[in-house]
């Protein structure tokens, strides 16, 4: 075998030496290729291999797998190349059991297959300016960025320089990505931490912690190639999609992701805070009262980790919290100086709104593990599943019941409609047992979503590795994820930014529903510092299409602001995907670099796409930035036609070409904001509802649709509610409205330049049909 091709020129191809390497257009994209073991020595440099074909779920494909005799432990390698796509599987199979398999360090990879080392590639071997960029096994899955030998990351340091998915991107965008298929807790993507490990290469394959697996243990990892790490991420996304079946629930599966939300988590005011002399149930219940009084209609509240005993007991105080307490959750129940009478009035006090209710890693001090079967491991501990043997002493007392489905019974009872899992990656790096045996990881999570799905609740995953990520395929009550570190802690404003905008683009290709996180409305507080980028932080939670949350001191909620986001029922108008980086980003990280962090998403309708484009200085220079931004970087959105360019902060608008190029004018953590809306029949263009940042979200304006002199389209919102609709025409229109009842007052105003705005009051339905004809 001297080549095994896969659609698109991608192919796996063995060198004059017999070793293997990855050619696409360019001859060696990741250097020489091999079968690495570890502590227990290397494979053959240039093992025989068989071929064999066939077809499965991916299509049908040609392979070799790598002779087995005299490898160092029992297993199979292979790689299968598909004829209809650009992709290669690598494939490892334990062909029996296999023992003491750890190495002592979980980014020190016992079997590595494919494993290859960049420094080693051949001359030209991959186009000249390539750069590397993937998430690292941290919290949040934090984005980075590195050289082409997959080297000058900056990594978070408490954390393994593991990355996944990692993509190769070539200056013309053309990218390579690799990625595990299966097995996401599992198998991982070892990458030199610094120069010293650069002669270690990177290797894929099954993680340093993992002890045992059995006879048939098999996990496979992707190379994809594609024309942009958006394109790579998105045929990567629904491939798995595919592949695991996975139905994700709505936009708008429940309050805490659909409506606007209340949150007392870090960064909110009321995060180990109260207000000056009173208890926490009053400062909430007062607290809703005074937002509903001011006609701000949130739809949930969120208590946080505030109101369970962790370890390490933390005072509620006026100061709050400046350091989140990072010590286990001994029971997960009302604190007793907190609630005295627990939780029996609690949604009563808060005018019967539904709750998300926070839940953290275990401290292996906790009482449940006297009668729960557990994995401890010095500080934390995690519940080990009913078909597992517990790492609990004799006569502990230990029994395999399942815990969770005793809290998630719990919350129900409570009034939840949501369990927030934090400190994800906690939970799995904190407990060796989680990580020792194949399935651990999986079986928890999955037992989570099985338990909140028999209750009615649904799940929201936060702190979240890579591979939780990457795992919610095979889950089904997950609404929303966060995708940043914590609000105003630790970072600038603009690192979060990056952060989420990167974060969104895997979530996005996941089906995820991303979560900005908690966001302040006001400049002022009264009790400690108010957010002076509000504006910014409405405009990326209202884009994410996840959830929108505030935290604002009773008082203190910018009202205006804040109704950016929602209808007057608090219901969020939000885009059709999360606002996600572009291409462009990808190869220059806008917080580390002078470079414009730019963002798009997008609302279909029957008439067209108006793609929503958020243009962002973030970077820690500080600097102010100037940039040209052509709309084709705009990616699969990007305009093929004619469209009106409407700046949503200055309330100007012009048309522009495909062609065209929107002019970055930007001081530092300031944002441009721009909807592009297409050109209708006879130069009738509908910016929607401006008063919103999502204008043509499918909350407000449903199915727009051409019609023969016109356009036709739904206004949905609260019943009585007053609309605006802006738009431009070449003379001005005219415009009619109904209801299922019968006719709807409506009026249509001329503006300048050829502007135009159609005013009109839903009835008590919340919904009208309107006319626009030219």
């Amino acid at each position: 075998m001297n080549a095994l091709e896969a659609g698109g020129g991608l192919a796996l191809v063995r060198d004059a030496g017999g070793r293997f390497r990855i050619a696409w257009r360019e001859s060696d994209w990741l250097g020489p290729i091999a079968l690495r073991f570890e502590p227990h020595g290397d494979g053959a440099p240039a093992p025989g291999a068989t071929g064999f074909d066939g077809a499965d779920d991916l299509g049908a494909f040609r392979g070799v797998a790598l002779a087995s005799a005299g490898l160092a432990l029992p297993v199979e390698a292979s790689v299968r190349a598909y004829a209809g796509s650009p992709l290669l599987v690598f494939r490892l199979e334990a062909k029996a059991a296999l023992s003491e398999l750890a190495t002592g360090e979980f980014a020190r990879v016992s079997v590595a297959w494919p494993a290859f080392d960049p420094e080693a590639r051949a001359a030209g071997g991959v186009p000249e300016g390539t750069r590397t960029y993937g998430h690292q096994f941290t919290e949040f899955a934090l984005p980075v960025s590195g050289d082409d030998r997959c080297r000058g990351y900056t990594f978070a340091p408490h954390r393994p320089a593991v990355v996944e998915p990692l993509l190769f991107i070539a200056p013309d965008l053309r990218t390579l990505l690799l990625s595990p298929l299966d097995g996401f807790h599992e198998q991982v993507i070892a990458v030199p931490r610094d120069g010293d490990e650069a002669a270690r290469g990177v290797r894929c394959g099954w993680h340093g912690d993992l002890d045992d697996v059995p006879a048939g243990f098999a996990t496979e990892l992707a190379v994809l190639a594609a024309p942009g790490p958006r394109a790579a991420l998105e045929t990567f996304g629904a491939l798995l999609l595919r592949r695991h079946a996975t139905r994700r629930p709505s936009r708008y599966a429940d309050p805490g992701v659909g409506r606007l939300s209340y949150w007392t988590d870090n960064g909110s005011v009321y995060y180990y805070r109260t207000e000056p002399g009173e208890d926490y149930t009053t400062t909430l219940e007062r607290t809703v009262a005074t937002l509903r009084a001011e006609r701000v209609p949130i739809g949930s509240v969120q208590i946080d980790s505030w109101f369970y005993p962790h370890e390490t007991l933390r005072p509620v105080s006026e100061e709050g919290a400046p350091v989140v307490p990072p010590t286990g959750m001994l029971r997960w129940e009302p604190r007793d100086d907190l609630f005295p009478e627990g939780f029996s009035r609690l949604r009563e006090r808060l005018g019967g709104l539904p709750l998300t209710f926070h839940a953290r890693h275990f401290s292996s001090k906790s009482p449940y593990f006297e009668a729960h079967a557990a994995w401890c491991d010095e500080a934390f501990a995690h519940p080990a599943g009913a078909e597992t043997e517990p790492n609990s002493p004799p006569g502990s007392g230990a029994e395999a019941s399942n815990l969770l489905d005793l809290l998630l019974e719990q919350a129900a009872g409570w009034g939840a409609i949501t369990y927030e899992q934090d400190w994800m990656v906690e939970s799995f790096l904190g407990v060796r047992g989680l990580r020792a045996a194949p399935g651990r990881a999986r079986a928890w999570q999955e037992d989570l979503d099985r338990a909140a799905a028999e209750r009615g609740l649904t799940l929201q995953w936060c702190m979240s590795t890579p591979a939780d990520f990457l795992q919610s395929v095979t889950l089904a009550r997950v609404t929303s994820i966060r995708t940043s570190g914590d609000y105003r802690y630790l970072f600038d404003n603009g690192l979060n930014w990056v952060w989420f905008l990167h974060g969104n683009a895997l979530a996005r290709a996941l089906g995820l529903h991303p979560y900005k996180d908690v966001f302040l409305s006001h400049a002022e507080t009264g009790l400690g510092p108010g957010e002076r980028y509000a504006e910014a932080e409405s405009l990326l939670a209202a884009l994410s299409a996840g959830p929108v949350g505030i935290g604002d001191r009773r008082g203190y909620t910018n009202r205006d602001l804040v109704m950016r986001t929602c209808r007057e029922d608090g219901v969020l108008i939000k885009p059709d995907l999360p606002l996600a980086a572009i291409d462009r980003c990808f190869r220059a990280n806008a917080f580390f670099e002078p470079e414009p962090l730019v963002g798009e998403t997008l609302s279909r309708h029957p008439a067209g796409c108006w793609v929503y484009v958020a243009a962002f200085d973030a970077c820690r220079a500080k600097q102010p930035l100037r940039a040209s931004l052509p709309l084709a970087d705009l990616g699969a959105p990007a305009p093929a036609t004619p469209v009106v360019a409407y700046d949503w902060r200055a309330r100007t608008f012009s048309r522009m070409e495909p062609g065209g190029a929107l002019t970055l004018d930007l001081g530092w953590q300031d944002f441009s904001y721009t909807v592009l809306c297409p050109v209708l029949r006879g130069g009738l263009v509908l910016f929607g509802d401006v008063s919103k940042y999502a204008t043509a979200g499918d909350r407000r304006l449903a199915r727009i649709t051409e019609t023969d002199d016109g356009v036709r389209f739904d206004v949905l919102g609260a019943a009585g509610e007053e609309v605006a609709i802006d738009g431009c025409a070449p003379a001005l229109p005219s415009v009619r409205a109904a209801t299922a009842g019968g006719p709807l007052a409506a009026t249509l105003t001329a503006g300048q330049s050829g502007s135009f705005r159609v005013r009109l009051r839903l009835g008590s339905a919340g919904h009208a049909r309107v006319w626009i004809s030219r």
